[in-house]
């Protein structure tokens, strides 16, 4: 078996495509952000799409760091730079867990953006239904 046929290149296989799948979802989320700049709906899609890259990164990161001793033939400046990975896999594990209250916030603007939507389509409805000179 070569290291290219190895369990650990496909999870890092793995997680550089995870990583593609949720930076698409990130481009997506801001160009309907950008199209629909006041609904609070496009802007929890744009938050959840970043935290979802953003555990994809750490995910990618630790696969890194499994190949970095392989890669750069060991000593202690490979320690080093594992150790530095390690610290930027921790940022953003922090990072993506910080922003899980964001989504909560923002999922409860949701359904009161909602509630406001339909009752201002309700009084549209209410209004064009009266018959004139009611």
């Amino acid at each position: 078996m070569t290291v290219l046929d190895s369990p650990t290149t496909t999870e890092l296989d793995d997680a550089g495509n995870a990583v593609e799948r949720a930076g698409q979802s990130v481009r997506r989320a801001c160009t309907a952000l950008t199209r629909r700049g006041d609904d609070v709906r496009a802007l929890r899609a744009a938050v959840r799409s970043a935290a979802r890259l953003t555990r994809a990164l750490a995910a990618a990161v630790d696969g890194i760091a499994e190949h970095a001793p392989r890669a750069a033939g060991g000593g202690a400046a490979t320690d080093e730079l594992v150790a530095d990975l390690a610290a930027l896999r921790n940022c953003l594990a922090a990072g993506a867990a910080v922003v899980d209250p964001a989504l909560d916030d923002l999922r409860e603007w949701a359904v009161l953006d909602t509630d406001r939507e339909f009752a201002r389509r309700y009084q549209e409805w209410a209004a064009a239904s009266t018959p004139a000179g009611s």
